[in-house]
C-alpha cells in the first residue's frame, strides 16, 4: 500500500519537480512541537489552531493528530512536558543533597529559575491558555506539586519540624514567585535590573524565609 504525503510528511510532487525527501517520524514530531510551542506562546490555546501549527511546522495537518492524538495532548507535550522534565531532574538531584533547608532553597532556585528565564515562552503559553482549554493539560504540573509536597513533609518530619505554611500552598506559591519574577521582570525593573546572580540569591533567600518552620 502506498503511503500518502499526510502520513509521511513528504510534499506531493509538483509537475516537473522531484518529490521532497521523506522526513522521519522523529523529525516531524520535533517540527510540530517547536511550531506548537511558539504558537501557544503567541496566541494561547484557543488562538493556536492545529492548522496554524501545521503551517508553521511545514507539515500536513493530519500529522498532528497522527502523532499526538489531540490538540490538548499536543499542548501537554509541547508546553507542560518541559516543565515536568526539568522538575523531575530537580527532584532526583535533591535526593543527593544534605538536609539543610537553606541549601535546598538555593538549589531549587538555581535549578528552576534559569530554566524559567530561558523558557519564558512556556510561561506565556500557560498564562495565555488559562481559562480557554480543557482542564487536564493545565493540571499536568500537579504531579510535580504532589511529589514536592510529599518530599517536603518527609524532610520536615525527619527533622522534627512543624510547618508554618502548609506545603500544598508553599510549593505552588514558590513556583509562582519564580514565574512572576520572569514574567514581570520588565515591569519590576523598567530600566536596569539586578545581575542574574544577585536576583537568584535574593529569590533563594526569600524562599528559605517563606519555608521557615513554625516555633516548636
Amino acid at each position: 500500500m502506498t503511503e500518502t504525503s499526510a502520513e509521511t510528511g513528504a510534499e506531493p510532487a509538483a509537475a516537473g519537480k522531484p518529490r521532497r525527501v521523506r522526513r522521519s517520524t522523529e523529525e516531524i514530531r520535533a517540527l510540530i512541537l517547536s511550531a506548537a510551542r511558539s504558537c501557544f506562546a503567541e496566541r494561547g490555546y484557543s488562538g493556536a489552531t492545529t492548522r496554524l501549527v501545521a503551517e508553521r511546522a511545514g507539515v500536513a495537518e493530519p500529522l498532528i493528530f497522527n502523532n499526538f492524538g489531540s490538540k490538548a495532548a499536543l499542548f501537554a507535550e509541547a508546553v507542560v512536558g518541559p516543565f515536568n522534565a526539568r522538575f523531575s531532574e530537580f527532584l532526583s538531584a535533591s535526593d543527593m543533597m544534605p538536609p539543610d533547608r537553606e541549601q535546598r532553597s538555593a538549589h531549587f532556585v538555581h535549578s528552576v529559575y534559569p530554566f524559567l528565564r530561558d523558557n519564558a515562552d512556556l510561561l506565556h503559553a500557560l498564562v495565555k491558555s488559562t481559562g480557554d482549554m480543557e482542564a487536564e493539560p493545565l493540571h499536568a504540573l500537579d504531579d510535580y506539586f504532589s511529589r514536592a509536597v510529599s518530599r517536603m513533609r518527609t524532610q520536615y518530619e525527619a527533622a522534627g519540624l512543624r510547618f508554618d505554611v502548609e506545603p500544598e500552598l508553599l510549593v505552588r506559591y514558590c513556583f509562582g514567585m519564580l514565574a512572576g519574577a520572569v514574567l514581570f521582570r520588565d515591569w519590576f525593573f523598567p530600566e536596569t535590573g539586578p545581575r542574574e546572580d544577585v536576583a537568584e540569591a535574593a529569590l533563594a533567600r526569600m524562599l528559605f524565609k517563606a519555608a521557615e518552620p513554625a516555633d516548636r
